[in-house]
């Protein structure tokens, strides 16, 4: 499953859920202690993954830009994030441009899309 690259400043589309149910559905077949720590093991690993992120876009690094969207992006996939791998893919898609400027205007919303997910993963978890 891939998160098509979106065009230039187009907005994250708000209609898309915050979380994908057919992969929350997917990973419950892997039992729940084994979805709990995937849970777990995304929500303490994303703010170090978001820092990265932010440090080379105000570092205007697009390489780095590219390699922490992308990865940040597989994350959120996996975990069936689906509004943050749109958003991920947006900067990598503007990076691979060299659109730098629009990889800044874009991040502004990467900590409450991550905070918005990181609320339903705990609420869908009882």
């Amino acid at each position: 499953m891939g998160v098509a690259p979106l065009p230039p400043m187009h907005k994250v589309d708000t209609l898309t859920p915050i979380l994908d149910s057919a992969v929350l559905t997917e990973l419950e077949m892997l039992g729940a202690e084994v979805v709990n720590e995937i849970v777990e093991l995304f929500i303490a690993d994303v703010p170090q993954r978001l820092t990265k992120l932010q440090h080379a876009i105000a570092a205007r690094a697009g390489d780095a830009i590219l390699r922490e969207a992308h990865g940040l992006k597989g994350s959120a996939l996996g975990i069936g994030a689906a509004r943050l791998a749109e958003l991920c893919a947006a900067i990598e898609h503007d990076a691979r441009a060299g659109l730098l400027d629009q990889t800044v205007e874009r991040s502004v919303g990467l900590e409450s899309e991550f905070d918005q997910v990181r609320r339903a993963l705990t609420a869908t978890r009882g």
